[in-house]
């Protein structure tokens, strides 16, 4: 998968610092988070991707077929593809001297769902994750 397979927002931080990873919500786009991010983690190096999927022209990053209903081959497909563009984010990084202290992923509402369903189907991905507002309506199978 590509670094560019997501519309996102990068802003850099201190050499050797943390690698978060924010999902803005429903509605919002990439650049929701990044006050935020620079907030919580000053010295990280932020990932902010913006959502592929509009609901009435609101981004999202999977389908749903009705409110709290997830198309759950649309999260699939969605939950590939973000694994990918971190997987790739994350190799990038490691290439040089200074490679990141610790890989964060922050999501919040729809945002903090697609960061779930990554952890759960790639946990080594990520070294710690903030969800804010999830809904996980079903039962994940962890890997």
């Amino acid at each position: 998968m590509s670094k560019d397979a997501y519309i996102h927002k990068l802003l850099p931080g201190s050499p050797g610092g943390p690698l978060l990873f924010v999902f803005h919500g429903t509605g919002a786009d990439e650049n929701q988070l990044l006050s935020l991010g620079r907030d919580l983690a000053p010295q990280a190096t932020i990932i902010s991707p913006r959502g592929d999927v509009s609901e009435q022209g609101a981004a999202r990053f999977f389908r749903r077929t009705g409110e709290g209903v997830y198309d759950m081959d649309d999260l699939a497909r969605a939950t590939d593809k973000m694994a990918g563009f971190v997987k790739a984010h994350v190799e990038a990084a490691h290439v040089g001297a200074a490679k990141p202290s610790i890989v964060l992923g922050l999501g919040y509402s729809n945002g903090a769902n697609v960061l779930a369903s990554v952890v759960f189907a790639a946990p080594a991905l990520f070294d710690a994750a903030v969800l804010m507002h999830p809904l996980i309506p079903f039962e994940p199978e962890v890997k």
